[in-house]
C-alpha cells in the first residue's frame, strides 16, 4: 500500500470518527421533555387585577356591578392524573369597592379540573372549577355557589418552576326564594373576570 493510499485511509477513518463524535454530542444535547405521571403535584400562587363585568337580576343589568376595579389572589394545589389531566383545589380572595367606598370581599374555595395542551417549553391549561364563595360587604355575609372557567399560559423555566398568566371567568349566583326574608326579586347573578400572573412549582 502506497503512502497515498495510507493517507486516504487515515483521512477516511478520521472523518468517520469525527462524524460519530458529533452525532453523539447532538444526541446528548437533545432537549429533554419532562412528562407528568400520577402523583406528581404542583403548588401555585396567583396575583392580579379583579374585573367586575356586570350583575344581573331584579329586572336590570348593572354594568361593572357598580364596583371598582379590584385585586385578586389565590393559592392553588394540583395533582396530575395523567400527563395532560390535573385535579386540584384553590383558595382565593378578591376585593373591590362600591361608589361610596364600601368594600366587597369575595373568598372562593374551588375544586378545579384542568386539561393541559403542551408544546414544550409551553403549557396551555384549560380549566373549570366548582365550589363555594363567601361574599362580605360591611357586616353582611353571603354563602353562594361558585363557578370558574378559563385558560392559562405557562412557560416552563425548568423542570420545577413555571411562570405564566391566567384569564378566568367567575359566575356567582346569589339565589333567594319566595320564602326567604329578602324575596325572590333579590336574586342576583354576578359576573367577574380574574386576570392573574402565576408562579408554579412542580414536585
Amino acid at each position: 500500500m502506497t503512502k497515498k493510499h495510507i493517507r486516504r485511509v487515515a483521512l477516511a477513518l478520521l472523518l468517520a470518527v469525527t462524524t460519530a463524535a458529533f452525532a453523539q454530542q447532538a444526541e446528548d444535547e437533545e432537549i429533554f421533555v419532562p412528562t407528568n405521571s400520577l402523583g406528581d403535584q404542583t403548588l401555585g400562587i396567583n396575583l392580579g387585577p379583579f374585573i367586575p363585568l356586570f350583575i344581573a337580576g331584579g329586572g336590570e343589568v348593572v354594568p361593572w356591578g357598580n364596583l371598582t376595579l379590584g385585586g385578586v389572589g389565590s393559592l392553588a394545589w394540583g395533582s396530575y392524573i395523567t400527563n395532560e389531566f390535573k385535579l386540584g383545589v384553590e383558595l382565593g380572595g378578591s376585593f373591590s369597592f362600591t361608589p361610596n367606598r364600601r368594600a366587597l370581599f369575595i373568598v372562593p374555595l374551588v375544586v378545579n379540573a384542568s386539561y393541559i395542551f403542551q408544546a414544550y417549553p409551553f403549557d396551555f391549561p384549560v380549566s373549570v372549577g366548582l365550589g363555594t364563595s363567601f361574599s362580605r360587604i360591611d357586616e353582611y355575609l353571603k354563602v353562594d355557589p361558585f363557578v370558574k372557567a378559563g385558560g392559562s399560559f405557562f412557560w416552563n423555566y425548568s423542570t420545577q418552576w413555571a411562570f405564566g398568566a391566567n384569564l378566568n371567568y367567575w359566575f356567582i349566583p346569589q339565589i333567594y326564594t319566595d320564602n326567604s326574608e329578602a324575596g325572590a326579586d333579590e336574586t342576583r347573578l354576578g359576573n367577574f373576570l380574574e386576570l392573574t400572573f402565576s408562579a408554579l412549582y412542580h414536585f
